[in-house]
């Protein structure tokens, strides 16, 4: 069933953005095409969006966040006990709302919601949206920066899965499960010959089966953590690295240090592949090795081997009449001459011969002991550029050590940073347990083996295969699971050639927009994978990023009739060139059928313009900001849509949103 979901607006009230109320809708109760909100920076828009994505996921339901995490959302300087996030929706002209009760004593978030009958506790969308509202999927079209820079990691998003989701070719794997429970109930219906056997074997192949789906679920688990510690440490150590060079002194030494650093490093891994280099020829590891090998050429010249004795010389010989002693070559003769030929070289081993002495004078012609000296030469060189490295990095360490005892910023990022490290580290080793095979684990005595005490996924799948040909053996179903076996695989790939050949369309339609966009740029998206991977480069600048994101998200969102969905953005042009801007201003209007930004009063210019004129004027203006600037609060008050919350202002009206100038909140 088509599905179609718009943002009808949302209510926040204690919690770190100002308390407020946005109205998506016009006068007709119709949400407006584009909504922008203009917020300066440190008002709350960070905020905002991630309880958007909360709301819109049920990201935070059953305990999902922690109390640390759920108490940081209460208002600064607050101590009321609760917050509230109202978001309300359509799906198909029929309201939806979804409320985030958070208690702050507990550090526990409340869901309601409400569609249809009534009020549910809890987060319980309708079922057409259930696919669109999971925090995998709402980070596609709630979208900022950030997402922008991970569509190009495949450790951070899966662009795959958002194309498979949205083009519903997931439902092939569904089918193959279908298939393989109808094998699962055929088997339970027929009459075994052991009826005792069946069953014991049956309930085996259970417990494998549902060990099997334990550890996929577990592994997938680890696989999203890992990614969300990865992208957080990479976070933190830019964060670090932001907080240790502030000071400009401080920079300026950490920055020279780290160019030394840099630079011994550089050599050293020069010298050392130079050194693999060297030490692939015996003679210089050791002057005994060369004086074997010109012993060796000596031996060959002293028997003046090769050139004296090639077998093709007994050959031809064998073809004449005489030999060259003058003695008549008869049958018996050529016959001797021809076996006896065997005992001598052929020109292939005379090449070779001589090759060898070549390349044996020119290593060790002048001197035995000169590459193995020169060897050494070579490490004592490298050596010495690894204890100067070392130097150089202990005076680097010792700088940040410095900073790090005297600024608790940067004290507070390099702790995180080591937790992190140390999460990631530990993800990575329970990772490694579902890897490869079990090798204690002996397929010939299955019914032995205990499937808790497996963690090897190759291993358990390899277990259900023989226990699955245990129980057609005593159902008489072989055949019925053969075909069950080749079903699937025709299923599985037609699965991978729908999404093959979607993948490949998408992928062209985006680089299109990517022209369109870029016109005198070559960066170009190359294939989809869990990421989008670029032709021939591995990223971009933050405005070409960007660009390639709103590319493939609005070549996503815009070639589907089935189903429509908002698209919220965060500083929809901050980063980008000035030319680009006016192209992704109009390109917004055929993004989606909704369209919310967050900006800044700095990204109107070359932005603005070109979205009003693309849009043909159907844009909501909204300008929200805390109280505390002084100038802006009066202008605010003698505006006539202006509403005065207990900590911020908000106004409608493109005039006041035009002529607001506020890049970030006053201190």
């Amino acid at each position: 069933m088509p599905a179609t979901m718009r943002i009808l607006g949302w209510k926040a009230e204690g919690l770190r953005c100002p308390d407020h109320e946005i109205d998506c809708c016009d006068a007709n109760g119709q949400p407006h095409g584009i909504s922008l909100i203009q917020m300066p920076n440190g008002t709350g828009k960070t905020t905002t969006l991630s309880l958007l994505r909360a709301a819109l996921s049920g990201a935070a339901a059953n305990g999902t966040w922690d109390r640390g995490r759920v108490r940081e959302l209460r208002k600064k300087g607050g101590d009321a006990a609760e917050g509230l996030f109202e978001l309300k929706l359509t799906l198909n002209d029929k309201r939806i709302t979804v409320k985030m009760e958070f208690d702050f004593e507990t550090g526990r978030v409340e869901y309601k919601t409400t569609w249809g009958s009534g009020q549910e506790e809890g987060f319980n969308p309708p079922f057409e949206l259930r696919r669109f509202m999971n925090e995998d999927f709402v980070n596609f079209y709630v979208f900022d920066g950030e997402l922008a820079e991970n569509l190009l990691n495949k450790r951070h998003t899966d662009a795959e899965q958002a194309v498979e989701s949205l083009f519903q070719v997931h439902l092939l794997n569904r089918m193959a499960d279908k298939v393989s429970a109808y094998w699962d109930e055929q088997t339970r219906s027929v009459t075994a010959k052991d009826e005792t056997g069946y069953t014991r074997r049956k309930n085996r192949l259970e417990a494998w089966r549902k060990r099997h789906s334990e550890l996929v679920a577990e592994r997938s688990a680890l696989d999203k953590r890992l990614a969300e510690t990865s992208g957080q440490l990479i976070r933190q150590e830019e964060r670090y690295k932001r907080e240790i060079t502030k000071e400009e002194d401080r920079a300026k030494k950490i920055g020279r240090a780290e160019s030394i650093a840099d630079s011994l490093r550089g050599e050293v891994r020069e010298g050392a592949l130079s050194l693999l280099d060297e030490m692939r020829d015996p003679q210089a590891l050791s002057p005994a090795f060369a004086a074997a090998m010109f012993e060796l050429k000596s031996g060959l010249d002293r028997a003046k081997l090769p050139e004296s004795a090639a077998r093709e010389f007994f050959e031809d010989l064998a073809k004449e009449d005489e030999c060259v002693c003058g003695r008549i070559i008869d049958d018996e003769i050529r016959t001797v001459i021809r076996t006896r030929a065997k005992k001598y070289l052929g020109s292939d081993d005379v090449n070779v011969l001589n090759q060898m002495k070549s390349a044996i004078s020119d290593a060790v012609g002048q001197s035995r002991t000169q590459a193995a000296a020169a060897l050494s030469e070579n490490i004592r060189h490298v050596a010495g550029l690894v204890t100067n490295l070392q130097s150089a990095q202990n005076d680097l360490d010792e700088l940040k050590h410095a900073a790090e005892q005297t600024d608790p910023d940067v004290a507070k990022a390099k702790d995180e940073i080591d937790r992190l490290k140390a999460d990631k580290d530990n993800i990575e080793k329970e990772l490694r347990r579902f890897k490869g095979k079990d090798d204690r684990v002996r397929l010939d005595r299955i019914s032995t083996v205990d499937p808790e005490r497996v963690f090897a996924i190759e291993t358990i799948e390899a277990g259900i295969n023989v226990l699955e040909d245990q129980v057609d053996e005593v159902t008489n179903t072989r055949t019925l699971r053969q075909k069950r076996d080749i079903l699937t695989r025709i299923i599985k790939s037609a699965h991978e050639r729908a999404k093959k050949a979607i993948m490949a369309e998408i992928r062209d339609e985006a680089n299109a927009r990517i022209e369109t966009l870029m016109p005198h740029n070559n960066i170009r998206i190359d294939e989809i994978d869990r990421c989008l991977v670029l032709r021939g480069q591995s990223g971009g600048s933050v405005g070409e990023t960007l660009s390639v994101g709103y590319a493939f998200l609005s070549t996503l969102f815009d070639r589907t009739d089935e189903h429509r969905l908002p698209f919220v953005v965060d500083s929809p042009a901050n980063p980008i060139d000035f030319d680009i801007r006016t192209n992704i201003g109009e390109l917004v209007p055929k993004l989606t059928g909704q369209f919310i930004a967050f900006m800044i009063s700095s990204e109107r210019e070359k932005f603005l313009a070109s979205l009003k004129k693309a849009s043909n004027g159907d844009i909501q203006y909204v300008t929200l900001f805390r109280k505390g600037a002084s100038h802006l609060e009066s202008k605010a008050m003698d505006t006539p849509l202006c509403v005065t919350t207990n900590d911020g202002f908000r106004v409608t009206g493109e005039q006041f949103f035009n002529e607001f100038q506020l890049d970030a909140e006053e201190v």
